[in-house]
């Protein structure tokens, strides 16, 4: 079964299983078309690939490359990114983007990491192409000091380069805070970016910026107030996230559809953690809920959902939700497997949590 949903990670092309396994089908779709790259806002974990050669039953998980796919079993779309990077001292700029978006996006980040990337010119693809080339880094070896700072200097040359469209350094700032937040190092450059997002998307005209982005916008400055514990702030942010999200999914056409989906459903799981901090047990159940029924194929929401019912002391439902999850595979089986015995038992156990 878990396979066959998560296709797209050995195919570029299955489009059917969770959320997540659909946008790396349509990345590769347009990928094989020449068309520009779905701007999709998660990627896979560090240990996913491992999660997958371990879980899915295949031994096409335990793949370290792409190109460790036999020619024969490659699609359209898996050949043309092989070939990338066969040629990539050759691509141009641009192309070598795109070949790092399908790298990250299907969590071949030891492949990405170790390709060579030219030094940063003042232009948008490159300095998106050391950004990612430097988070390809951090997910294979780990973060420092000095990778934290190179982190915040290429997203900081995005945000202050007025040659760069408005969302592109919207979306750079909005990282930004969520950097300074993520570490709590600094809540004079937090204040800081926070300002500068909040000017970038009021200098703009009503309509300038998506409502996915605006969505994504509020998320991202949300996390400035939840670290400092101002809840009633967090919540007034994540309403405003949450109703365009909505409005993006009424208004979404078939190609931008999945991109408000996936959207969506990142301000649920957002708000479902915000509520929990706050201790809001109701609202969190609310929002876990929510986030399962709108990626019913993704494991990983059935296991925060059955996660949350063991702290509340709701074994036989957390056992229905942990073996929902086994059920439909990598990256959770083991660890949903694990736990729907601890609760048929009446014991837990730490286990670790799933990627």
């Amino acid at each position: 079964m878990a396979p066959y949903r998560l296709a797209a990670y050995h195919d570029l092309n299955s489009d059917h299983g969770p959320l997540h396994a659909r946008a790396v089908a349509d990345t590769g779709h347009c990928y094989l078309a020449g068309l520009p790259l779905p701007p999709y806002q998660s990627m896979p974990s560090a240990t996913f690939r491992v999660a997958l050669a371990e879980e899915d039953g295949t031994g096409k998980g335990a793949v370290r490359d792409p190109r460790d796919h036999p020619a024969v079993c490659r699609t359209a779309a898996w050949q043309r990114l092989c070939t990338g990077l066969d040629a990539w001292q050759h691509l141009d700029t641009t192309e070598q983007l795109d070949v790092s978006t399908v790298l990250a996006r299907l969590g071949f980040w030891t492949t990405l990491a170790a390709l060579p990337v030219p030094g940063t010119a003042p232009t948008q693809d490159a300095l998106r192409l050391a950004h990612r080339h430097c988070v390809a880094q951090c997910m294979v070896t780990g973060r420092d000091p000095e990778m934290s700072r190179r982190l915040r200097t290429l997203l900081r040359g995005q945000a202050e380069d007025d040659r760069l469209p408005l969302p592109v350094r919207l979306g750079a700032s909005v990282n930004l805070v969520v950097e300074y937040a993520r570490s709590a190092d600094s809540p004079a450059a937090q204040a800081y970016w926070q300002s500068a997002a909040q000017e970038l998307v009021a200098r703009v005209p009503h309509g300038a910026y998506s409502d996915i982005l605006l969505s994504a916008y509020w998320r991202g400055v949300s996390f400035v107030p939840f670290h400092r514990g101002d809840h009633d702030r967090v919540r007034e942010m994540l309403d405003s996230s949450e109703r365009l999200a909505r409005t993006a999914l009424r208004a979404a056409d078939p190609q931008r559809l999945l991109l408000a989906q996936e959207n969506h459903r990142l301000v649920l799981m957002t708000r479902a953690r915000a509520a929990q901090a706050r201790g809001h047990q109701e609202e969190t159940e609310h929002y876990l809920r929510a986030t399962v029924r709108a990626d019913a194929q993704d494991p990983v929401s059935h296991v925060q959902l059955a996660d949350f019912l063991v702290l509340t002391g709701r074994l036989r439902d957390a056992r229905g939700s942990y073996r929902r999850a086994a059920a439909l595979g990598a990256p959770c089986t083991t660890y949903a497997r694990t736990q729907a015995a601890n609760c048929a038992a009446g014991r837990l156990t730490d286990a670790p949590a799933p990627p």
